[in-house]
């Protein structure tokens, strides 16, 4: 969570575009190949730039995965596995890792990965724009090229998460750049990686095709041909997918329903790691009082949010995503399941018997359940005596609020994280200052050894979360839909949403 509220505001950001886009952008779309070794898919959001270190808007990270890859990556059930580096390890005090590169990797232009293209990248990333350097690696020192095929990071003070931000599926962050295609060409609209599919052309907001790298150091690609084609009308996207122009899309709940009965496509709904939160300034009254706190996690019924806010198209989560096989569940943890008369007692200790009246801010319409499960929560909450007025709010007055901060309690969301730390870590600034109990347990996390110790120790620092409610309640992970041609194979979505399944799609 210490990033959390930057990159909802990205994800806010790429929502608006798309919108704009919409009022703009003609509603036929370029045609795609009919051959059946071709796939052709269709995205809401176009990307800003090609350039992996560009933009940190969640939606760019789409077209990037594509043909970047990272040294690591991170498999659907959390575990960090070998990428573009075959092997690494980490000094006994934790402050040196050393990969070693996999052997003949070849970029899209022919070029071998070596070490100083992994030295290039890194140096590259410290200028990115948003800070993408300090935000995912914030006690990374140096980087050096110990000989071709060996490349040393340093950091600063121990990090156990630096591994599952190398390892980002989503390659933000860590995607591998070929030094001469950086420099000699345009980052912003070509893209030169070592992944399956090598770009072919791009046209702005319209069109990205790409083409099977013959040269891949992997599986090949299992099409010859992969098109994405940018729609920003969901409408659009399932007359394209009925007509056949269009192979597999990505629709809201509400499209993903109007299509399931249509013997020609399949509706396939994914579990994500995109949480939904409560946000709680426990430097504003009665939030200051724990016994509050506790109070108000009590009166959460989380079934009931995912059933009827999302009509099942959510599950109950608490910190960690529930796709973590590791991690607790609700029932897992200390006032995270209902508990109404509970809650009023524990009301009643904190000297509020009559109960109290306070402020929930939210983005009006920020996905289709927003609405909903702010007015279920509004019932929820006055059954243990927590009179709620909702204030819907535009995304910039919400920022706003949320960032000085002026509010009592508020509606959050957040994309994926590779590092289950970012889930956890509390936000600056959001509420108040970290208990000392909580900050032992997270410079504990971060001090493990290997990742079987560090996720234990993030589960220690999830149950003193909840035990104390701070700083946030994990309400919801959301889900996701794909819809596609019967006769297309390989679509698995992993948790990530990340768009590398593609590698494995064809026509059967």
């Amino acid at each position: 969570m210490s990033q959390l509220d930057r990159a909802t505001r990205r994800r806010l950001v790429a929502a608006v575009a798309g919108t704009a886009a919409l009022a703009v952008t003609a509603c036929s779309p370029p045609q795609p190949g009919s051959a059946a070794s071709s796939v052709t898919i269709a995205e809401t959001t176009a990307p800003s730039t090609l350039d992996p270190q560009g933009s940190g808007l969640f939606a760019d990270r789409f077209a990037w995965q594509l043909s970047y890859e990272c040294l690591l990556t991170t498999s659907a059930d959390g575990t960090v596995k070998p990428a573009l580096a075959s092997d690494w390890k980490k000094s006994d005090d934790g402050l040196t890792y050393t990969f070693t590169l996999r052997p003949d990797v070849k970029f899209h232009n022919g070029e071998t990965l070596t070490a100083d293209d992994v030295v290039f990248t890194f140096e590259r990333l410290k200028k990115s724009p948003d800070g993408i350097d300090t935000e995912l690696f914030p006690t990374w020192s140096d980087v050096t090229a110990i000989d071709k095929s060996t490349v040393q990071f340093r950091l600063k003070a121990p990090d156990a998460g630096f591994v599952n931000n190398m390892a980002n599926p989503l390659v933000w962050g860590c995607a591998i750049m070929s030094s001469k295609a950086a420099e000699s060409g345009n980052p912003d609209t070509t893209m030169v990686g070592t992944g399956p599919w090598q770009q072919v052309s791009y046209r702005a907001d319209s069109e990205l095709k790409f083409q099977r790298f013959g040269d891949y150091w992997g599986t090949p690609a299992a099409s010859e041909k992969l098109n994405v084609l940018y729609m920003p009308n969901i409408a659009t996207q399932v007359s394209n997918l009925k007509a056949g122009k269009v192979d597999l899309i990505f629709p809201d709940s509400a499209s993903a329903a109007s299509l399931k009965g249509n013997d020609k496509i399949v509706v396939d709904k994914a579990e994500t790691d995109s949480t939904i939160f409560l946000q709680i300034n426990n430097m504003a009254k009665p939030f200051d009082n724990q016994l509050v706190r506790q109070a108000l996690a009590l009166a959460v019924n989380r079934e009931e949010l995912a059933e009827k806010a999302y009509n099942g198209g959510a599950r109950p989560s608490v910190y960690v995503p529930p796709s973590n096989a590791w991690a607790p569940k609700p029932s897992g943890l200390p006032n995270s399941t209902r508990d109404v008369a509970e809650a009023k007692r524990l009301l009643t200790e904190a000297g509020y018997p009559k109960g109290f009246a306070t402020t929930l801010m939210y983005i009006s319409g920020y996905d289709p359940g927003t609405d909903n499960m702010m007015a279920l929560m509004q019932h929820q909450l006055a059954e243990v005596g927590i009179r709620v007025e909702l204030v819907p709010l535009e995304a910039a007055a919400w920022s706003d609020k949320l960032t000085k901060p002026d509010y009592a309690l508020s509606w959050n969301a957040q994309s994926y994280y590779s590092n289950p730390y970012q889930y956890i870590a509390p936000a600056p600034g959001r509420q108040g200052p970290v208990p000392a109990s909580l900050q032992k347990l997270l410079d504990a996390a971060l001090a493990a050894k290997d990742q079987e110790s560090y996720q234990k120790a993030l589960v220690a620092v999830e149950e003193e979360e909840a035990r104390t409610v701070y700083p946030t309640i994990t309400l919801l992970a959301t889900d996701m839909y794909a819809a596609h041609d019967s006769a297309l194979t390989g679509v698995e979505v992993p948790p990530s949403q990340s768009r590398t399944f593609l590698a494995q799609v064809k026509h059967d």
